[in-house]
């Protein structure tokens, strides 16, 4: 039986849809980060056109790391290309952080991305918008610390009970460049990637949507979406893919520059919202979810508890085999891919080695190339030697730990 929070109703007819992304890091006109906000605006456009009930495309929200140095031809070039690719009634709501966009903040005074930014762009760094009934708000880096400060508190405080009062069913979308702390995948103190300034807030209104980049983490990994008082959700990146992977941080896998995700998010008249996360290099569709509003704390679908019931272990082919090649380091393990047993994707394989008394003596794993839409017959994990391995298990696994059946092969 499919998930209803899963799949975008039969019956959905947008009044608002928007497209959300992040992680730019444009360097120079025309190179392949502009081409990749190019590509995302022109396929934004054509799914939207494609849509027979609603086929407007209300705004384009972009959530910091616009370019990778603050400089003002890097935030020239990504106004000129939204400029050149925008159509008429399609707004664009920004914000920049700290990070990328204000790289030379106390390097030499007070020429800080946050100038550029609205003396190229036009646009404030603190909004609070109204698209139709729905309420947008963002909030980038203060002037002060390049973080955040008391006064962005105070106005953010006014803003959401503001939004709150003049719509209280609807949905609240919020955006700033990082993850709130231990929300979405990225956003724990271990992966670094998230921040606690505004989390008393947020606790208050059930209703906010808050989107949020900097981790770079995958937006159809099931853990970039959180619910606890409120709904969070990872942007993913325009850029490359990140990844914390067990007990290591910052991975970066051979293929992460291979992606381009990005939402297009739709509500209808009804309050009910659907999240569709894109690989815009492609126009593949990676994942969906399904939002009501008002929100019901209680009944929140996207808890990690509820995502990990919904979740089942990776399957592999029945006539799955492991081939093993000696190298001079250890053995290349080729396996095939493993399917998934649910509607999120496989995360990773391990392969460990055993001694003939099936004594552990070695581990290794590869992640499963997931970020984008690509199908790959095969993966290889490289096992490091061990004096007296005698035998090979690899199992797949998905974002929760839970493990296929192994393939054993003896060496």
């Amino acid at each position: 039986m499919t998930d209803p929070v899963l799949q975008r109703p039969d019956a959905f007819c947008p009044c608002l849809r928007f497209c959300v992304c992040s992680d730019l890091h444009i360097k120079e006109a025309d190179d392949e980060h502009v081409n990749r906000l190019r590509q995302l605006m022109r396929t934004a456009y054509q799914i939207a056109e494609a849509d027979a009930l609603y086929q407007k495309l209300d705004a384009f929200l972009f959530a910091g790391d616009l370019t990778d140095h603050g400089k003002p031809a890097q935030f020239r070039a990504f106004w000129d290309t939204v400029q050149s690719e925008r159509q008429p009634g399609t707004q664009v709501l920004a914000c920049i952080p700290r990070y990328h966009d204000n790289w030379e903040f106390g390097k030499g005074g007070k020429k800080t991305g946050l100038g550029h930014f609205r003396a190229i762009t036009g646009l404030s760094t603190d909004t609070h918008l109204q698209i139709g009934p729905f309420h947008f708000i963002a909030v980038s880096t203060s002037e002060k610390d390049c973080y955040y400060d008391r006064k962005q508190k105070r106005w953010l405080k006014q803003a959401l009970k503001d939004a709150a009062k003049d719509n209280p069913d609807a949905p609240v979308f919020f955006m700033q460049h990082e993850h709130a702390r231990n929300t979405v995948y990225g956003s724990s103190a271990f992966d670094g990637w998230g921040l606690t300034h505004f989390s008393r807030i947020f606790r208050k209104y059930p209703n906010l949507v808050h989107f949020s980049g900097h981790s770079h983490y995958p937006l159809n990994d099931p853990r970039s979406i959180f619910q606890k008082d409120f709904t969070a959700v990872g942007t993913g990146a325009l850029s490359y893919a990140e990844f914390t992977v067990g007990a290591r941080r910052t991975v970066h896998p051979p293929a992460c520059e291979s992606i381009a995700q990005g939402w297009m998010v739709e509500v209808d008249s009804g309050n009910t919202v659907v999240l569709r996360g894109y690989d815009f290099l492609s126009g593949a569709l990676l994942c969906t979810y399904v939002l009501r509003f008002p929100a019901n704390k209680q009944a929140f679908p996207f808890t990690p508890e509820r995502q990990k019931a919904r979740s089942s272990p990776p399957v592999f082919p029945a006539d799955a085999a492991l081939r093993t090649d000696r190298t001079a380091d250890g053995y290349s393990l080729i396996c095939p891919a493993a399917q998934s047993g649910d509607a999120f994707p496989v995360f990773r394989y391990v392969a460990e080695g055993f001694d003939e008394n099936g004594r552990l003596l070695c581990s290794a794993d590869t992640l499963h190339e997931y970020w984008f839409a690509h199908e790959k017959a095969t993966y290889t994990i490289s096992l490091p030697a061990a004096p007296g391995l005698k035998s090979v298990a690899v199992r797949a696994e998905n974002a929760y730990g839970m493990a296929s059946a192994p393939i054993i092969t003896t060496l």
